[in-house]
């Protein structure tokens, strides 16, 4: 009777063991498309033994607890890998704002000197603003009385004064585009790093009797980390007794630890204070190394700017060299402030007493090198701006795609190990419903054994 008492006890804790693999097999299955879950599976455990006096036996299993499939290796490389894929994308959205800004591109498909109007530039960009300007100039030459090829070559270094200036005018427009990104961007990470803090503490309440047993909690953690990598190159360690709460760096400074955020992550673009264009994290400047925030703020003071400095140089070389050699007055003028170049002359004169020397000699200034500009000519300086841009977005396209290729392989690694399979799954729904049956069964004959103990034996 004993004994059919204990194998009943012994039936019923299988029943709900196998009823708690079906369970977990059915959440995985749920969550087969969810790449922020990590598979699970039911640790079975002996729930001790006895000794019944004719040999030491089993109290039968039980579920001890759920074991989660995740390595923190194979995370952190998952996490490193979205920062660089982060980090080439961003840059690659602020170098084609430039380009665009510029109004040429490099025609990639051609030599490396092959220089092509964006589609629906108007009249051309500063290239050819700048050819049709001295083209003007040679044509006054051989017209020097000619009042419309007069006119026409004012209009000419209108259109060059304007498209200078509108393009200066679009590439601030990115940096400030990109100010606006960042200040968004600096927002989310705060968020991301309350939101890790905040799962710190709850995992260490939940594991506070029970360690690793808060899986869902660490799945959100894990996902709200590699949303952070995105946006920063970041680091996690556990912290020692800490009840499974870690402690997120970025380089050699702190973000997180445990359930506290080390301080607020603010963006600073008031050009008005000293290091303009910074991150302050806490009060104190803060550089990150890699990732989204990194990218865009290093394009638009980077490349961006180099670009605006250098159209800069043009406009002051232009004006110092065209008014040098247009004796009646000044050509062109350049505001101090502003940096907007325009034009001063309201008429033409080509030269002394009806002479053409001065239109021949500004229409040399055209193909004539400057050491100011690199030895370069006026339109070989503007291309060599254009070209700097396109070569670095052609660099940092085929670095992406290698990239991608780089995270796909990560992240199919992690879930070789921590996704769920489908024929696993169901494998395991059959072993367990399989398990379950017998147990019943088992459970069943225990049940009429008992019956013709208690009704047929008389026994009670």
């Amino acid at each position: 009777m004993a004994g059919l008492i204990s194998s009943l006890h012994n039936s019923s804790a299988a029943l709900r063991v196998h009823s708690k693999g079906l369970e977990v097999t059915g959440k995985n299955l749920a969550n087969v498309n969810n790449r922020g879950y990590s598979k699970e599976r039911v640790e079975i455990g002996d729930r001790g033994q006895i000794n019944t006096g004719v040999a030491t036996e089993s109290m039968g299993v039980e579920a001890m607890g759920l074991r989660q499939n995740r390595d923190a290796l194979l995370d952190k490389s998952v996490m490193r890998e979205l920062t660089t894929t982060a980090d080439l994308e961003a840059a690659k959205k602020v170098l084609t704002s430039a380009e665009t800004a510029l109004g040429q591109f490099l025609d990639r498909t051609k030599d490396s000197t092959s220089i092509q109007n964006a589609m629906g530039a108007s009249g051309g960009a500063i290239g050819d603003a700048l050819t049709d300007f001295f083209n003007a100039w040679e044509s006054v030459s051989v017209k020097p009385q000619d009042v419309g090829e007069k006119q026409l070559l004012i209009e000419k270094a209108k259109i060059l004064a304007e498209k200078l200036n509108q393009t200066d005018k679009r590439l601030s427009q990115v940096q400030t585009d990109v100010d606006a990104q960042l200040k968004t961007d600096v927002v989310t990470v705060n968020q991301l790093l309350d939101e890790i803090a905040k799962t710190n503490d709850y995992i260490a309440k939940a594991e506070l009797l029970k360690p690793y047993s808060a899986v869902d909690l660490r799945d959100q953690r894990q996902a709200k980390l590699e949303e952070l990598s995105k946006y920063l190159d970041v680091q996690f360690e556990n912290i020692t007794d800490g009840l499974g709460q870690i402690k997120v760096t970025s380089g050699n400074v702190t973000l997180v630890d445990g359930n506290e955020v080390a301080g607020q992550l603010a963006y600073q673009d008031d050009s008005t204070v000293a290091g303009f264009r910074t991150f302050i994290l806490g009060g104190n400047p803060f550089v990150p190394a890699n990732g989204k925030l990194a990218a865009q703020l290093e394009s638009s003071t980077g490349t961006v700017q180099n670009a605006r400095n250098e159209i800069a140089t043009l406009k002051t070389n232009l004006k110092n060299e065209v008014n040098s050699a247009y004796t009646p007055a000044a050509f062109f003028a350049v505001d101090s402030t502003t940096g907007s170049i325009s034009v001063s002359a309201t008429s033409i004169s080509a030269g002394a007493n009806g002479s053409n020397q001065i239109a021949l000699n500004l229409a040399e200034l055209g193909t004539k090198t400057f050491t100011a500009l690199g030895s370069s000519t006026f339109n070989s300086y503007f291309n060599k701006t254009v070209t700097t841009v396109a070569q670095q977005l052609n660099s940092t396209n085929t670095r992406l795609e290698d990239q991608k290729l780089s995270e796909e392989m990560a992240v199919n690694s992690r879930d070789q190990y921590s996704g769920v399979s489908q024929d696993e799954e169901i494998t395991d729904m059959m072993k367990f419903q399989r398990s379950f049956q017998a147990s019943a069964r088992h459970i069943n004959v225990i049940d009429t054994l008992l019956e013709q103990v208690v009704n047929r034996l008389g026994v009670g």
